[in-house]
């Protein structure tokens, strides 16, 4: 079988959202299926990239340009429309694709709503017989489409032979935000980065370590809200620090915040770590103030390792921790709310460690240790 993976990932060359595809596509190349992957050009190519061309995987390279606006769509269509002879026909940036004839194509967005952007794509998907499958990775709670984008929408994933969420919360999103149920929808896992899921031995220093693990972008992985918290007259009486793990488009603002609310000197910018058994061997509990998710590896990871972890209800994160079980679970994203939630989890510290044997067992019995080979299967299903 011919499979074509396009990312429509454009913001950064790698994250969370690529290793679904990603080990999908590996392991269509280990069942000896061809395989043509569809990137933007980042100059220099992920390691998973360079590995699946080795195996046989044809690259194909787009020119990163900046993704039009929904507004900018909707004026072009309108002037298609009412002046044909001035339609712009510039070569679709995917032809590669359409010219390689594929038997399935396999789109993964790192948002659920990207491909909107993409009018070409959108066209040449609604108009041909080769059927394909969309991966949703992320959804935001109050975001719905554009009224103009959403009828395009709701018909290409009407279409779409499946139509692939990381969490049901955001498969109830997106059936909320188009007023449509979407029966051909169906959730899968992400995988994990972790090739040894034993628990990692509990830290053994006596300052409480939060550990925050995410994409330093505060707007939607929360970490203002995080400091804003930590700041209060409560937090500053208590013995704690907060280790940051990750790079991203707002480090500046981050390391300024943290010195404005005058707790710079407990919050440590530790930037991306390769190891997570090293990242929990330092760490008692994971801190994710997120306001928008999907279903993100670093809950899971950390629970495989054996921590408890304060996240709120947004995206995948209510599906994996169980409330005074595994971690706690704040309401909301606002600093009210996640206020609540890291009082609880401080409160019942004595217990962390039994939380986090507990969520490592509930781990290892729900992930799935093959997601790639499970949506490869599903695909297959023609």
């Amino acid at each position: 079988m011919k499979i074509a993976f396009v990312t429509l990932m454009a913001g950064y060359s790698w994250g969370g959202s690529e290793y679904l595809w990603s080990a999908t596509a590996e392991r269509a190349l280990i069942e000896d299926h061809e395989v043509l992957l569809s990137i933007y050009d980042w100059s220099t190519n992920h390691p998973a990239i360079t590995r699946m061309q080795a195996q046989g995987a044809e690259l194909h390279v787009r020119t990163r340009f900046p993704r039009p606006s929904p507004l900018a769509i909707r004026i072009k269509q309108k002037i298609e429309r009412a002046f044909p002879y001035l339609q712009f026909n510039q070569p679709s940036p995917f032809h590669a694709v359409y010219d390689w004839q594929p038997d399935i194509i396999c789109i993964s967005q790192g948002g659920s709503y990207d491909i909107s952007c993409f009018i070409d794509l959108l066209n040449f998907l609604l108009t041909t017989s080769v059927p394909f499958w969309i991966i949703c990775q992320f959804n935001f709670e109050v975001s719905a489409p554009s009224r103009g984008t959403e009828p395009l929408i709701k018909a290409v994933f009407s279409k779409a032979k499946g139509v692939a969420f990381v969490s049901r919360h955001n498969l109830n999103l997106a059936e909320r935000h188009l007023y449509q149920t979407l029966p051909n929808a169906i959730v899968v896992q992400n995988p994990t980065n972790l090739s040894d899921r034993t628990k990692v031995e509990w830290p053994i220093q006596p300052k409480v370590s939060f550990a925050c693990v995410a994409r330093l972008e505060a707007p939607i992985k929360g970490q203002d809200a995080l400091f804003e918290v930590l700041s209060s007259q409560i937090w500053r009486e208590r013995d704690w620090e907060c280790n940051l793990y990750g790079a991203g488009p707002d480090r500046d603002y981050l390391e300024n915040l943290a010195h404005h609310y005058d707790v710079r000197d407990r919050i440590h910018f530790k930037g991306h770590i390769n190891d997570i058994r090293l990242l929990w061997a330092e760490n008692h509990l994971l801190v994710m103030p997120s306001r928008a998710e999907g279903t993100p590896l670093s809950l899971v990871e950390a629970m495989l390792c054996g921590r408890p972890a304060v996240v709120t209800d947004v995206g995948g994160n209510a599906e994996w921790i169980t409330e005074g079980r595994t971690g706690f679970i704040a309401e909301s994203a606002s600093p009210k709310s996640l206020n609540a939630a890291l009082e609880r989890a401080w409160l019942a510290q004595d217990n962390w460690k039994q939380m986090g044997d507990t969520a490592h067992e509930d781990a290892i019995a729900k992930i799935d240790p093959s997601p790639g080979s499970t949506l490869l299967k599903l695909i297959g299903q023609l």
